[in-house]
């Protein structure tokens, strides 16, 4: 004889912070709503991950792009000193943002032919 299987889910309280988990709206959360939540929130928590390495890389690319612009505006306002400051540590901070731009770009194509 076989048993008829009955889904055991946990018994929600009323107002309970775990409601919008219970996607039949039946009061319980059953075994396979939690793994369908682990599942969406490792998503989600990637594409934060994502999105947040991508904007580093956009301030990284857009400071290399102004940088020089700095200087520039520094020398019209006859801040001479000042731009010579920024152009003495020019090259440092080009090899990092170029470091950290780069570095997104070859993660992100690693991560496509994976």
């Amino acid at each position: 004889m076989v048993k008829s299987q009955t889904k055991q889910g946990k018994k929600l309280q009323p107002g309970s912070i775990l409601d919008k988990y219970d996607v039949d709206d039946d009061g319980e959360i059953t075994d396979n709503e939690i793994k369908d939540i682990q599942a969406i929130e490792e998503i989600e928590r990637t594409n934060r991950r994502q999105r947040h390495q991508r904007m580093m890389a956009w301030y990284a690319l857009v400071g290399m792009i102004s940088y020089p612009a700095c200087i520039m505006i520094c020398e019209w306002f006859g801040l001479t000193k000042s731009a010579d400051l920024l152009a003495t540590i020019a090259p440092t901070y080009f090899i990092a943002a170029a470091g950290v731009a780069g570095a997104f770009m070859g993660v992100t194509a690693w991560m496509s032919k994976k």
